[in-house]
């Protein structure tokens, strides 16, 4: 019942923006932070006292709910799904800390984003198909309004490319799902569909394709990547810190949750394909990411090059590729939410993004610049920090399978390197390019409050990534049982 409970509670934040109408805007934003904290701190409870049994019968509810099709409402928690579960819950919370930038229909926009918690959280509970997409479906109308209103001048070309993207991958990946569930029962329990469910090779190609195609454009996958630097460039910084930590992921737990466990013949074959997307996600992310005179859309694209990793460690097949491949759905959402956060106060205070008229930030904003070293470090994969341990899994992983791209992946630490370490160079060291910085603050408490969070946990889980792969590994193990994998 607590999963259920936590899933739904961001709808009394939404109820409470909705009826608050006089309310000034210190009171609204308290009440939001209060909201977005209790789901946050019930993940936590769940964590400490059934992390080691995610499986209890205290964590999961199921009834029918279109019973002749054999629909239900299945909800349960396990290891591939509860890192993404707890950071839903937790960029959240730090999208509205980070929420300064937002000061127009202040309790809109809090509500909308309540709405769009509670379809990331149903994601990564759900144990149903149908369930699946419906919470899948949920996210995109926030997202597309959050970029829509609250954006830049270009908010509205950026929010519609979303929406036609994501809605198109989305319902390709229905008719996989429907394929299956009707010729396999009919029944959309993901329990019960795991291993094939006595289908023919044949039959589990045709289905894994359209679901195995719809989940690569939610990561997006290069070439199905256009429609995602449109929408963080234009997005407002708190609504970036949800883009890149949270919706990318809704794509690649598909992937680990549904396509490979319940369709392991037919998505044995698109495997090296999925694992070329991953590679070339990395190269082209990183070479494209060396070329942009923009901060933000550095770090968006160096965003899209280490989701490549993640595709590389699924496709591969094997114990460690897939736990590192789960692993690093957390650990890049929370360098990529840190560094997007770290963009905007930057931004704020030179009143420009251009890393080339950025410079001397070591000596004007020591914090500030002290955790964008910290995040660009994170997203090179330097050991100590989360990323790092994820990274190597997802490299060794995919060098069993696939020797030539796993060789090619780890090239793409190097070339991060390159254009991380440049960046740096240009933006925190040498003069200040800018008059504005001359006099710039740095970062201030609530700012702090929401990048220190992000920044404790990339060393933490650095330093104990077990923390986080004690409770994933059963899970990852049940799908290794089910693809024949080791």
């Amino acid at each position: 019942m607590i999963t259920t409970i936590t899933i739904f509670l961001p709808l009394v934040g939404v109820l409470l923006m909705l009826l608050m109408r006089n309310a000034d805007e210190r009171t609204t934003r308290y009440t939001a932070l209060g909201v977005a904290a209790a789901p946050l701190l019930l993940v936590l409870y769940v964590y400490f006292a059934h992390g080691d049994d995610l499986g209890n019968a205290l964590l999961t509810q199921s009834f029918d709910w279109v019973s002749s099709l054999g629909i239900g409402y299945r909800v349960g928690l396990d290891g591939l799904g509860f890192g993404m579960f707890f950071l839903s819950a937790l960029l959240t919370l730090i999208a509205v800390v980070a929420s300064w930038d937002v000061r127009e229909n202040l309790r809109q926009y809090y509500a909308i984003l309540f709405v769009a918690e509670l379809g990331m959280l149903g994601v990564f509970a759900a144990q149903d198909l149908i369930l699946f997409y419906v919470f899948f479906e949920i996210t995109l109308i926030p997202m597309y309004l959050l970029v829509g209103i609250w954006g830049d001048e270009n908010r509205r070309p950026a929010a519609i490319k979303f929406f036609i993207y994501t809605f198109f991958g989305s319902t390709v990946m229905l008719a996989g799902f429907l394929a299956l569930g009707i010729l396999s029962g009919p029944t959309f329990s993901i329990e019960e569909l795991n291993g094939g469910s006595g289908l023919s090779r044949a039959a589990q190609i045709a289905i894994a394709a359209p679901i195995l195609f719809g989940l690569l454009i939610k990561v997006p996958a290069v070439p199905f990547h256009s429609w995602l630097l449109d929408v963080y460039i234009s997005s407002p910084i708190s609504t970036n810190v949800v883009l890149s930590g949270i919706l990318p992921k809704l794509g690649t737990y598909g992937l680990i949750k549904i396509a490979i466990p319940l369709l392991p013949q037919g998505a044995e074959p698109f495997l090296p394909y999925v694992a070329a997307f991953g590679v070339i996600n990395i190269i082209y992310g990183s070479f494209v990411a060396f070329m942009q005179p923009d901060l933000k859309a550095l770090v968006a694209y160096s965003s899209i090059g280490t989701l490549g990793f993640i595709l590389l460690g699924i496709a591969s097949g094997n114990a460690v590729g897939i736990n590192g491949a789960v692993m690093q759905q957390v650990t890049h959402g929370l360098y990529s939410a840190l560094l997007f956060i770290l963009v905007g106060i930057i931004a704020s205070r030179a009143g420009t993004r251009r890393i080339g008229e950025l410079g001397g930030l070591a000596d004007r904003m020591p914090w500030a610049g002290g955790l964008l070293a910290l995040g660009a470090l994170a997203a090179m994969g330097v050991p100590g920090l989360a990323v790092f341990v994820s990274e190597f899994m997802t490299i060794m992983g995919g060098y069993t399978a696939f020797p030539v791209l796993g060789v090619l992946a780890a090239s793409g630490i190097v070339l991060g390197a390159m254009y991380l370490l440049n960046m740096l160079r240009r933006v925190i060291f040498g003069p200040i390019e800018r008059p504005a910085l001359a006099e710039a603050r740095d970062a201030g408490p609530v700012e702090m409050a929401a990048v220190v969070p992000l920044a404790a946990l990339l060393v933490v889980l650095g330093i104990f990534p077990s923390l986080l792969t004690n409770v994933q590994r059963p899970a990852v193990d049940l799908v290794l049982a089910a693809i024949g994998g080791s």
